[in-house]
């Protein structure tokens, strides 16, 4: 899988090197196209890709949704302009399958939410590489991928789920201050791979099996979840109710 290998800051001549991945692509003017990128030192930032959309420009490969790459940028004002750029996966494969575009067009959707601005989040976006090089490479079902990625990003903004179980009764809840609040019940089968997968480093986790039933109940009650914790819906996120 994709690793991160000795991102970091070079400042010589007003520039800025860093690695990023785009989150967002935004056509701009006729040639233009402006990037929602993040790095994992400069957080979330909007890089401009001159020219981009001609049939020769050096940055076309880049300026693609899910790239991931080493850039050489100029500060400009609020954004920065985009010098020099080396793909390092287009992760391309994931635009083959309509499941795993779903997917990961959700990941990167949720990814763009909780990022912030200005600050360094090296295990975010660490996070983001392993995700979407799962949906590129991976045999399970992107569904599946894309559950464990929302229990791990969750588990990384502070608001790692807890589950209490029962004989009769488990429930999801927790938060920052660790206490079941607005608690959701599940089947206690749900409660133990939620367990499993949060024990478990984010390859581990991929290994982990998963019943249809588990993976309807996740599908269910996460967007409830993660509108709790963080206040926020993912218009993108209904997509995933179309996978098998």
């Amino acid at each position: 899988m994709t690793k991160v290998g000795g991102s970091r800051i070079l400042r010589f001549m007003n520039l800025v090197r860093t690695h990023g991945v785009v989150l967002r692509a935004k056509n701009r003017n006729e040639a233009d196209r402006l990037l929602t990128v993040l790095s994992p030192e400069l957080g979330k930032i909007l890089v401009l890709s001159k020219g981009c959309r001609k049939p020769k420009s050096r940055f076309l490969a880049f300026s693609q949704l899910f790239c991931y790459g080493e850039l050489i940028m100029q500060p400009y004002r609020e954004i920065y302009i985009l010098n020099q750029a080396e793909v390092k996966n287009s992760f391309y494969d994931i635009r083959n399958d309509m499941d795993r575009l779903y997917c990961a067009t959700y990941i990167a959707n949720l990814t763009e939410e909780v990022a912030t601005i200005g600050e360094d989040n090296a295990p975010l976006f660490a996070l983001l590489l392993q995700g979407l090089s799962y949906l590129s490479y991976g045999n399970r079902n992107p569904l599946e991928t894309t559950l464990i990625y929302e229990l791990k990003l969750m588990e990384l903004t502070g608001y790692k789920p807890n589950v209490t179980i029962s004989p009769a009764l488990a429930k999801l809840g927790g938060g920052k201050s660790g206490v079941l609040d607005e608690s959701i019940s599940i089947h206690s089968e749900t409660a133990e791979i939620i367990q499993e997968v949060l024990e478990s480093d984010h390859n581990q986790a991929q290994e982990i099996s998963m019943s249809e039933k588990v993976r309807q109940e996740l599908n269910k009650v996460l967007p409830i979840y993660i509108r709790q914790k963080l206040d926020l819906k993912i218009l993108t996120r209904s997509f995933l109710d179309l996978i098998p």
